[in-house]
């Protein structure tokens, strides 16, 4: 079983929210857990809006959004300053990451 979302606008993202393989080797209970979010109380409950949401917040693509923002390279800045006494720049910091630590793919 696979469930899908459609981000609407142009162009419209289709993206897999939730598979569901009945023949893996999974135990019964995690696919039963997996299965209840297609079930009528969990749709009424917007569990599966929820598990949505969860997945877009810790997708690669926002997680390396949020390694390369202003906070968190700010806070790499002190740790390393810290553990080093080197006082690096931001600017520096965030080339090394894109150039070494996040896929090229993955960066906006």
């Amino acid at each position: 079983w696979q469930v899908w979302h459609l981000t609407g606008g142009l162009p419209v993202a289709v993206d897999l929210a939730l598979e569901i393989d009945l023949l893996s080797d999974a135990t019964s209970t995690a696919k039963a857990n997996a299965l209840f979010h297609l079930s009528k109380e969990a749709i009424k409950r917007r569990l599966l809006d929820e598990l949505w949401k969860a997945k877009a917040a810790t997708a690669p693509r926002s997680l390396a959004a949020v390694l390369v923002s202003e906070p968190v390279l700010e806070a790499v800045r002190k740790e390393v300053r810290r553990r080093t006494t080197y006082n690096s720049d931001v600017r520096e910091i965030e080339k090394i990451i894109r150039a070494d630590v996040v896929r090229a793919e993955l960066q906006t």
